[in-house]
């Protein structure tokens, strides 16, 4: 046998008879496939692919216990949907993981338009973000209710054959609210000092623990800290968790804040490990202890657990990347795990679009319609496919087709692969990029495929390789802004690859992800840099909580941002600008822009009508980002072969 190289990793763990395989939780995400209160098979799909990946316990994501708790459409738990429920289980034990299903109640973040009859409430009167009305406080009589619901909601997850529940008590849900002193302002018995917040949420467990009994595995989520100023600490959670222990057999450690609790690529790894390292060590908490967020490989999740931090992790995006994460690791194939960008993607775009997609798995989410990858097979006919570009569309496209069997020809016109994500190779804050394109370009070299570096496609090129099949990812090119003087500026990527170009002061003509992400590499760097933007706002090409992320990051590093401003000049010394219709001058050292990019599709124009079967990826289609391009070159090579 093998030594394993993680292995208190794969150590199992045993809980109220209940046997945990490995040290790894999939943790709950919500997906927006819920239809007429009940879950589609896209949901089953999803839950399946997880387990079959290895994980130890998996969790179907965010159902709600009840009417008055939604923040999703509500999973209706009838009679009716009882087969329903008891697939989304089957789907997860038939691959011997535990099934969890994580109930929530969203309090005074429920969304109205997802209740019925009951309106969401939480510990005290509020004003919804949703609709502008103002929603009274619980009373007794309410929690009464609400406790009824955990309860009831248990019994019948349990009763569709989930091993257990994941009660879900942190991330500004409702019993988070009442924990919260910054929230909780209420002045009865159930508000004030830490023994009365916690009041309710020990209300619920104990009625939970009652209705299923001593034996019954349940395990809760709590936030180890609220990370603000007056808000509850670990030291609260600790005392909190030392109760609570009497009622729940394991508890999942995550923390409070929007770019914490989802952080992006900007924040550290593994941010809330001191949480649960405090409370697991504290001696007054007795219960396995699992940390969650950010714990993105696996040679940081041995550690966690090894030095005794916690006692296993959760991961929900580092398994949405690459579901078979554990299984790869398990087998020391560890270098094969797809790795997450923490680009919040998939978070974004359910909330925004009701739409799954993960940046780097064009499977996740999907698989009712085109399985789980392990399963994708030859294509029917073995064809001769040229690929243009060595960028993640172009590697994406080159990768999946020659393991769908077909001979690939990847042409790259530099020296390196990697295309836009080399700039990584220098940048000081996007490791978790860097970790990807090195990834990908370990990916293409163990494909099987033929690389030629130096070498850009031409018609006369392609006409002497002879394709079958071409796939233009030929990546894109800045916009010039028509500025007088510009010729004595640079766009900004070129900071990447020209050590010396920024000096120590630096204007950035363009406020968007581009010019915003370069200038916060180049401030923690030690540059002074101030970005001109002349719209309203900045960085409107980012969605949601990746947005917050980068503001966050932003406000950290002291970065200077100047909106509404039009530049009208580059002079030999500085920018020239307008604002509010007075004319500014900026001196600076350098100046770079990011206005734009344009598709370069001069090649796929050049190429059309010589026969070959063609397609475009990656910015060559569409400017976007890392998901474009990976999504892109994965169809495109998926539909090679076919006839």
């Amino acid at each position: 046998m093998s030594q394993c190289k993680f292995p208190h990793l794969f150590a199992p763990l045993e809980v109220k008879g209940q046997v945990i395989k490995n040290r790894m939780m999939s943790a709950p995400n919500m997906l927006f496939h819920t239809v007429d209160g009940r879950a589609t098979d896209f949901y089953i799909g999803y839950l399946e692919h997880k387990a079959r990946g290895g994980a130890g316990i998996v969790n179907l994501g965010e159902v709600s216990v009840g009417d008055g708790g939604n923040h999703t459409p509500e999973m209706i738990k009838t009679l009716d949907n009882m087969p329903i429920f008891a697939e989304l289980s089957a789907c997860i034990r038939e691959h011997g993981a535990l099934a969890s299903a994580e109930l929530t109640h969203g309090g005074m973040r429920g969304k109205p338009q997802f209740n019925r009859e009951i309106m969401p409430m939480g510990p005290v009167s509020y004003t919804s973000m949703y609709d502008g009305k103002t929603y009274p406080g619980m009373t007794i009589a309410d929690m009464d209710r609400v406790v009824a619901q955990y309860a009831d909601a248990t019994e019948y997850m349990l009763s569709c054959g989930f091993d257990t529940v994941l009660l879900h008590f942190g991330h500004g849900w409702l019993p988070a609210q009442f924990l919260s002193p910054l929230v909780n302002t209420r002045t009865d018995e159930y508000g004030g000092s830490l023994e009365n917040r916690m009041r309710f949420p020990l209300r619920i467990l104990k009625a939970v623990r009652d209705r299923v009994g001593e034996d019954q595995l349940i395990m809760m989520r709590v936030s180890g800290s609220e990370r603000m100023e007056g808000g509850f600490t670990d030291a609260d959670i600790t005392e909190f968790l030392s109760i609570a222990q009497q009622y729940v057999d394991l508890a999942e450690i995550s923390c409070e804040g929007f770019t914490d609790n989802m952080a992006s690529t900007y924040r550290p790894l593994g941010l809330n490990v001191e949480f649960a390292d405090h409370i697991k060590n504290s001696g007054k908490v007795h219960i396995p202890i699992f940390s969650v967020g950010s714990i993105l490989y696996p040679e940081q999740a041995e550690e966690i657990i090894a030095s005794g931090k916690a006692d296993g992790v959760s991961m929900s995006r580092a398994l949405i990347a690459d579901p078979y994460f554990p299984e790869k690791t398990l087998l020391g194939r560890d270098d094969e795990v797809t790795p997450c960008l923490r680009c919040l993607n998939c978070t974004d775009g359910d909330n925004a679009d009701r739409h799954f997609v993960c940046s780097v798995n064009p499977l996740i989410g999907r698989e009712a319609r085109l399985g789980f990858g392990e399963d994708i097979g030859k294509a029917r006919f073995r064809k001769r496919v040229l690929v243009a570009g060595g960028g993640p569309a172009g590697i994406e496209a080159a990768v999946t087709a020659a393991r769908r069997g077909h001979e690939v020809i990847l042409c790259e016109k530099t020296g390196s692969l990697g295309g836009a994500l080399k700039f990584t190779d220098t940048d000081s804050l996007k490791a978790d990029l860097h970790r990807y394109k090195e990834f990908i370009v370990r990916e293409a070299r163990r494909a099987g495929i033929k690389i030629l570096l130096h070498t850009e496609v031409t018609k006369e090129l392609a006409d002497s390789l002879n394709p079958t099949d071409i796939i233009v990812a030929t990546g894109a090119k800045p916009v010039v802004p028509a500025i007088p003087g510009i010729e004595k500026a640079c766009h900004a990527a070129e900071v990447y690859s020209r050590e010396d170009l920024a000096k120590d002061e630096v204007v950035i003509i363009g406020g968007g992800l581009i010019g915003v992400e370069t200038a916060l590499h180049l401030v923690n760097t030690g540059k002074k840099v101030t970005v001109l933007e002349r719209e309203a706002e900045i960085i409107r090409d980012a969605r949601g909580l990746y947005r917050f992320g980068v503001f966050r990051k932003a406000q950290e590093l002291g970065l200077t941002v100047i909106t509404g401003a039009k530049c009208t000049e580059i002079t030999d010394t500085g920018v020239v600008y307008e604002k509010d219709g007075a004319s500014v001058t900026l001196p600076c050292d350098t100046v770079l822009y990011a206005v734009g990019m344009v598709s370069d599709r001069k090649l796929y124009f050049d190429l059309a009508g010589s026969g070959e079967k063609m397609a475009l990826a990656g910015d060559a289609r569409k400017v976007g980002k890392v998901s474009g391009a990976v999504h892109d070159g994965f169809f495109a090579a998926m539909d090679v072969g076919k006839i």
